[in-house]
C-alpha cells in the first residue's frame, strides 16, 4: 500500500496577498478554492515560528486534486526571494503548468504583462525521454519562477 494518497498542495510565500490573487486568479485564471486568515498557537508551533499571522489563499490546479497554497506572513515577516536567485539554486525552484499550445499561451500571458525569461525552447529530437518537449519559464509577482510546458 502506498505511503501517500496524493498531492495536496505546494506552498508559496508571497509579499502581498492581493497582488498574488490578481496574478494567479486574474492573469493565470486559476480558481480560488479557499481564502482564510490563520492566527493560531498550534499553527505557530507547527511552522516553528512564534505568534504567526498568515493570510492564506488556495488556488485550484486544473485537472488535478492538488492546489497552490499561498501564505502572506503578516507576522513574523520573512525575507523576499533574493534578487540573485537562479534556476540552479537549492530548494524548490518552479511550478510547471502543462499547456496544449505553448506559443498561444505565451502570447496570451505576455499580453497580460507577464515577463518570460526566454521564448519557448525545444528539447533535442534525439533525447531519449523528452524529445520535442517545449517549455519556457516566466515570473510571478514576487519573482517566483513558473513554467509552461507542451509535450
Amino acid at each position: 500500500m502506498p505511503m501517500f494518497a496524493g498531492l495536496h498542495h505546494f506552498n508559496l510565500i508571497v509579499s502581498d496577498k492581493e497582488k498574488t490573487k490578481a496574478f494567479y486568479n486574474g492573469v493565470l485564471g486559476l480558481e480560488i478554492a479557499l481564502e482564510t486568515e490563520i492566527e493560531d498557537a498550534e499553527f505557530s508551533r507547527g511552522v516553528g515560528l512564534p505568534n504567526t499571522k498568515v493570510l492564506a489563499t488556495f488556488f485550484k490546479l486544473p485537472a488535478n486534486s492538488g492546489m497552490i497554497e499561498t501564505f502572506q506572513y503578516v507576522n513574523p515577516k520573512g525575507q523576499p526571494i533574493p534578487a540573485t536567485a537562479k534556476a540552479n539554486d537549492g530548494g524548490w525552484q518552479h511550478i510547471c503548468f502543462q499547456v496544449d499550445d505553448i506559443e498561444e499561451t505565451r502570447k496570451e500571458l505576455e499580453g497580460k504583462g507577464v515577463k518570460f525569461l526566454s521564448t519557448p525552447v525545444t528539447i533535442a529530437a534525439d533525447h531519449p525521454y523528452f524529445a520535442g518537449v517545449r517549455f519556457c519559464y516566466f515570473l510571478g509577482p514576487d519573482k517566483e519562477v513558473l513554467e509552461i510546458l507542451q509535450g
